[in-house]
This record gives C-alpha cells, sequence and structure tokens, in this order.
C-alpha cells in the first residue's frame, strides 16, 4: 500500500478551513480514482506539551505509488490540487510512503 500523507499548518481561519475541507474538499478526494480509503484529522496536539506545527491532517490510501501517481494525474487530482488554496491559507505539507504492516 502507497500513502499520501497530508499535513496543513494552522489557518487563518479555522471554522472556514473545516467547512470547506469537509464540505467541498472531501468530496473532491473521494473521487480520486483507485483511493482505497481515507482519514484526516483535526486539531493536531504535541505529544508532551507545546504547541503542534499543524493543525489538519490527511492521509489517503492507494494500491501503489503507481496508483497514487495516476491519481495524482487524473482530472480528478487536478481539481483536488485547485481547490487546496481556496481553504489552506497556511499552506500544506505533501509526504508520500510504502506503508509496512507487522
Amino acid at each position: 500500500m502507497h500513502r499520501l500523507l497530508t499535513l496543513y499548518p494552522p489557518p487563518s481561519d479555522p471554522d472556514a478551513f473545516r467547512a470547506h475541507f469537509e464540505e467541498k474538499h472531501l468530496p473532491l478526494v473521494e473521487k480520486l480514482p483507485g483511493l482505497r480509503g481515507y482519514s484526516f484529522g483535526f486539531d493536531l496536539a504535541a505529544i508532551g506539551g507545546g504547541e503542534s506545527p499543524y493543525f489538519c491532517t490527511f492521509a489517503g490510501d492507494f494500491d501503489d505509488a503507481r496508483a497514487l501517481d495516476a491519481a495524482l494525474a487524473s482530472p480528478a487530482g487536478e481539481a483536488v490540487a485547485a481547490d487546496v488554496p481556496n481553504y489552506a491559507t497556511g499552506g500544506v505539507v505533501l509526504l508520500r510512503y510504502d506503508v509496512k504492516q507487522r
């Protein structure tokens, strides 16, 4: 399995971020070809105290790296990417990796 991990630093308007992310962005994400499943969370807390550098995270799973590449290059992937500036005023960090399970 190959995972796309998205980390969002704090936005200028957290309520607007949440509303747009859940109501508009996730429906676009759900159209990605080859997406096997996803999870997300808000209000990320740092372990041991202190502030987290991130407000939200998203993890999307694909069969392999080629499936993720194809999804990102698809019209649905282009629509997802084009929507990010509409809510992610704090920026975004995109990571990808092969998932190892035991």
